[in-house]
């Protein structure tokens, strides 16, 4: 098997794996402190997640519904879950 398709391989099952993560870490904060964030209710973001699981696993990363899906995931990581933890444990 050539190296680039192994690599995209790797690369694709971490994409996975981090919209997995990021569907059961939605799982785990309350409604509220999603809508204290303000940017999505809990509901659309368990959907979203869902959807990007399964549509990198089965379309691959670079599809179109894969490509959507890797950015909803990295939005997640980066911009959200920051902020659902900054609600439940402020630094004061």
């Amino acid at each position: 098997m050539p190296l680039l398709s192994t690599i995209s391989i790797a690369v694709t099952l971490a994409v996975v794996f981090a919209a997995a993560v990021a569907f059961f870490d939605a799982l785990r904060h309350s409604t509220q402190a999603f809508d204290a964030v303000g940017r999505g209710s809990k509901a659309a973001w368990l959907i979203g997640m869902a959807i990007a699981t399964i549509a990198v696993f089965f379309y691959g990363m670079t599809s179109l519904p894969g490509l959507f899906a890797t950015i909803g995931t990295i939005v997640y990581h980066v911009d959200q879950k920051p902020k659902l933890i900054e609600i439940i444990r402020p630094r004061w």
